[in-house]
């Protein structure tokens, strides 16, 4: 198995543990693995080890692999450093904003729309993810943003489940629009008011999300 290959089943795997097709808890079948993506059992140890290293999965030597649960308090500080640098950039963008970015923004919300009619989850989120990568690469800020997202699996997943909820995907595209009227403006603490409210949904949803799918999380006690 080439690099290029063995990369992919990493992107893939991590992309199917973050979108909640692989559920928090659920055990990883090593030969099942190996027969879906025709490989052997170096290449998927060592694809094992990188999502383990990831905080994704659970190896237990000699036993089983599962994915690992949702771990709330996690989820809580990767939430307040994700708003933290979130909520300044919106509102540098928004004092000039760069060009193209408006367009760029609008361009990503009809695609959500497309998506959300197709009721296509994962391609929601997946467009979800690339407008807020937009902002941090218009602020040239992609650096920290790598950092941010290796610290958000736990939020992540908490925001995949959340978008499971009636009407979520809506609120979503109406918070998206709210960012991007503030940044095309240029109202800076609109900007920042509106990315604040947006990022915060999940975390305050956790009560209710834990009291659903108890068997997801680490700790139950959504505080």
């Amino acid at each position: 198995m080439n690099a290029l290959v063995g990369t992919g089943i990493l992107e893939d795997l991590r992309t199917r543990i973050l979108s909640l097709e692989l559920p928090p808890g659920s055990p990883l079948s090593r030969a099942e693995l190996s027969a879906r993506y025709g490989i052997s059992s170096t290449p998927l140890r060592d694809a094992m080890l990188r999502l383990q290293d990831e905080g994704l999965v659970d190896v237990h030597p000699q036993a089983r692999t599962s994915v690992s649960r949702i771990d709330l308090e996690h989820a809580r500080q990767s939430h307040f450093l994700r708003s933290a640098v979130e909520v300044e950039i919106a509102a540098r963008l928004a004092k000039a904003p760069p060009p193209g970015l408006a367009d760029e923004l609008s361009q990503l919300i009809a695609m959500q729309v497309a998506e959300a009619d197709r009721g296509n989850l994962r391609g929601f989120a997946h467009l979800d993810q690339a407008f807020h990568a937009a902002q941090y690469r218009h602020a040239q800020l992609e650096q920290v943003q790598r950092v941010i997202r290796r610290e958000s699996i736990h939020i992540d997943r908490l925001r995949a489940l959340h978008l499971m909820e009636p009407e979520k995907a809506r609120q979503i595209l109406s918070d998206h629009r709210r960012i991007a009227d503030s940044i095309a403006r240029g109202d800076p603490i609109g900007a920042a008011e509106a990315v604040r409210q947006h990022l915060s949904q999940s975390i305050l949803f956790a009560r209710m999300l834990t009291a659903h799918n108890p068997d997801y999380f680490v700790n139950r006690r959504p505080g």
